[in-house]
């Protein structure tokens, strides 16, 4: 098995060292990013403004959430220079019944660049969770991404590195996608099928289930149904400092220009890997991690 890991490790840096991907498609005239949402980047040769309204049916973080499904409707608003340098803010609307708030709000600053069928992209995001947020990454208070991809004509290569912070540890994730585009003449209309591997370490699990099971703010625990049995108090999580798989994500994005509007449907279908052994009170627990299906249903605007 280590043997395995090792191969697939391997086989993601040369995938990462020449060209790369993470959830940037392109098409002919405009560069679609998604992260939790619908982001649009328009043509470079220009500043602009954009907004967006998105819907999230459930918060997946690696192939990792809380037992409790988290819909959320985000509104987010980017500026982006023509050099390159963008800006953005967005809010993250908890819609639960019963449950309803302001759950995250999130700033960012990139830089993002194209040469011929290259793209790279590089952005600083800090994270302002509720307290009493029980998102399964709600502990992350920042994180530093690159993002390098390559449009090959037949399909799209691309390759996500980054560390995220929490209060006392951080993760490195790495994943890798292969895509390809269907888009229609007039480039008005666009389908991507996807395929991804995610890589990563879990303290952020760690820290999720120390800081929200055990204070009894969390509703779920995570997806460990077992541990759902149990008090949620003084959880471990072993080897979570391992680099380890941890999902493999189908996705099928589609996109509709409507100018000046872009609508965008991404359903998605995650498959978790490497579950955690969980250890509470001198007893441990194998995750019961289940595949999940969502998506997310957005609107742009360019300004």
């Amino acid at each position: 098995m280590r043997k395995f890991h090792h191969i697939i490790a391997l086989l993601v840096l040369l995938l990462f060292s020449n060209y790369g991907i993470g959830q940037k498609i392109k098409s002919e005239n405009q560069n679609f990013k998604t992260k939790d949402s619908v982001e649009v980047k328009y043509e470079k040769d220009s500043s602009y403004v954009s907004l967006n309204l998105s819907y999230i049916s459930d918060a997946v973080f690696f192939g990792r959430r809380d037992s409790i499904a988290l819909p959320y409707l985000y509104a987010s608003a980017m500026y982006h220079h023509k050099s390159g340098i963008y800006g953005m803010g967005s809010l993250s609307y908890l819609t639960k019944a019963n449950d309803s708030r302001v759950d995250l709000f999130l700033v960012s600053l990139g830089y993002d660049f194209s040469y011929h069928n290259f793209e790279g992209d590089i952005s600083v995001t800090k994270y302002f969770f509720n307290e009493a947020s029980y998102n399964v990454i709600s502990q992350v208070s920042a994180d530093v991404t690159a993002v390098l991809s390559y449009d090959f004509q037949y399909f799209n290569l691309a390759a996500t590195a980054a560390n995220y912070f929490n209060n006392s540890t951080s993760d490195f994730f790495l994943s890798t996608e292969i895509s390809h585009d269907f888009i229609t003449r007039n480039q008005k209309f666009q389908i991507s099928p996807s395929v991804g591997f995610y890589f990563g370490s879990q303290n952020f699990y760690q820290e999720y289930y120390t800081n929200r099971g055990s204070s009894g703010q969390g509703q779920g625990q995570g997806q460990g149904g077992t541990v759902n049995s149990t008090s949620g108090y003084n959880i471990t999580v072993e080897e979570r400092e391992t680099f380890n798989i941890m999902a493999i994500e189908f996705g099928i994005p589609v996109w509709y220009e409507v100018e000046p509007f872009i609508f965008m449907f991404y359903p998605t279908y995650v498959i978790p890997q490497s579950p955690s052994r969980l250890i509470e009170e001198d007893v441990v627990y194998e995750e019961d991690l289940d595949p999940t299906l969502y998506f997310v249903l957005g609107v742009s605007l360019k300004i």
